[in-house]
């Protein structure tokens, strides 16, 4: 038997806490198996009281079937046991929030079947119908081949813990078919287009103007940016250290993580115009400190703020960006072109991969190349061409200029006579 207690939050926010007793221990107490529960705010009270008794039914069916470790337990069950036993206390509150979208969304076409009995087949059949016009939620159309991967990543991370934790005895998603992931070059701008946007930043309020100039300046990317902290900046070294992410994620809000991964925590040495421009946003920001008063908004001492200290939300700035760049008629270009251009001038002025790699803070070096492959390729060929200063020295062309090709073929014919 569930019992379910209320619990109003700090922030005026209900979640509901679902306890299931499951028999008892050798010492006489009672088992007990808990679960949070928090709808979300825009709900009606009528679909939180439907979803609720959802909940409690699914978690009791968690539980029951959870002590026979024999895979009869049904997909969608043994996913909330994933998601609250595991992903939820281990993983970052991101990946989290983007597995709980995927999975409820395919629960309705697998969450009925037991894991015993879940099969390759069913996969591949999801996968095919993620391909169908209208199953792109923003667009109406269909799905791109990388947004049905994070399905299959999502899908695949469940059933990998089903076979660690002996319910199955392998994974089926490991021979799903899904499709190939269409090869897009990343945007990005070119030296000429990165003046002409930085100068018309000059026209635009300094909170933005000053964010979107350092992000192409450092190449961070957009959560980095905006958890930056001036305990981070470092204006005698001209170093920043990149210790937080600033992320959104509905159910949580705006809340600071750990950055990416191990390699994304990184201490950056940038340009002295870049901490000019810094120390002369610092002015403005203190300004606007004293103006507000008690009003001012410490948080964690973060860089990029509103007037009154607010955090910059992730949305806003990427909105803020997206509308200026439409307006000065810049091409294919969004908020991570500042990443991506700032990796390119590095790769198309020499810049060793390695560096670049570290700089960008990637995991591996391959995610360097695999992304940036078309600027290298462009910047290798540039640099093939280095050495024909000497041409003239090596082979000085003859009075009957002739080209490569006939010089071969003459040669061919006289070997041949």
């Amino acid at each position: 038997m569930a019992t379910v207690i209320e619990r109003p939050g700090k922030n005026g926010r209900v979640s509901y806490l679902i306890r299931v007793s499951d028999g008892y221990r050798s010492d006489g107490k009672r088992i007990r198996h808990s679960k949070t529960w928090t709808p979300d705010p825009a709900w009606s009270e009528k679909r939180i009281e439907k979803e609720l008794k959802r909940q409690v039914v699914l978690f009791e069916e968690t539980i029951s079937a959870g002590m026979s470790q024999d895979g009869s337990i049904k997909f969608q069950a043994f996913a909330e046991r994933f998601l609250s036993e595991y992903a939820e206390r281990q993983l970052k509150i991101t990946t989290v929030h983007d597995y709980r979208q995927r999975l409820e969304r395919i629960y309705p076409a697998i969450g009925h079947i037991r894991l015993r009995d879940l099969k390759t087949g069913h996969l591949n059949t999801i996968y095919a119908n993620l391909q169908d016009e209208g199953m792109n939620l923003q667009t109406g159309g269909k799905l791109k081949a990388s947004s049905i991967k994070t399905y299959h990543e999502a899908i695949s991370a469940v059933l990998s813990k089903a076979v660690k934790w002996g319910f199955i005895p392998y994974n089926p998603a490991i021979n799903a078919e899904i499709p190939k992931k269409e090869k897009k070059e990343a945007a990005y701008l070119d030296e000429a287009d990165a003046r002409r946007l930085l100068s018309l930043l000059h026209e635009a309020p300094i909170k933005y103007r000053v964010a979107i100039s350092f992000d192409l300046l450092s190449g961070l990317r957009r959560g980095e940016l905006l958890g930056l902290r001036w305990r981070d900046v470092d204006f005698d070294t001209e170093t920043i250290t990149v210790a937080q992410s600033s992320l959104y994620a509905k159910g949580h809000g705006l809340f600071v993580d750990t950055p990416k991964n191990q390699t994304s925590a990184r201490v950056l040495k940038l340009s002295r115009s870049a901490f000019i421009m810094l120390g002369q946003y610092k002015d403005w920001q203190d300004t606007q400190r004293e103006a507000c008063g008690d009003q001012w908004n410490p948080t964690d001492g973060r860089v990029f703020t509103h007037e009154d200290g607010r955090p910059l939300f992730p949305s806003y700035l990427t909105k803020w960006f997206k509308d200026f760049i439409t307006r000065h008629g810049f091409q294919d270009v969004h908020l991570h072109s500042l990443r991506h251009s700032y990796a390119s001038l590095m790769i198309a002025d020499g810049t060793l991969l390695v560096v670049v790699s570290k700089r960008l803070g990637h995991s591996q070096v391959s995610t360097t190349s695999d992304i940036y492959a078309h600027i290298i390729k462009s910047s290798d060929e540039k640099a093939a061409q280095v050495t024909e200063k000497f041409a003239d020295i090596l082979a000085p062309p003859p009075a009957d200029t002739v080209t490569v090709k006939q010089i071969f073929l003459k040669k061919g014919k006289t070997a041949g006579a």
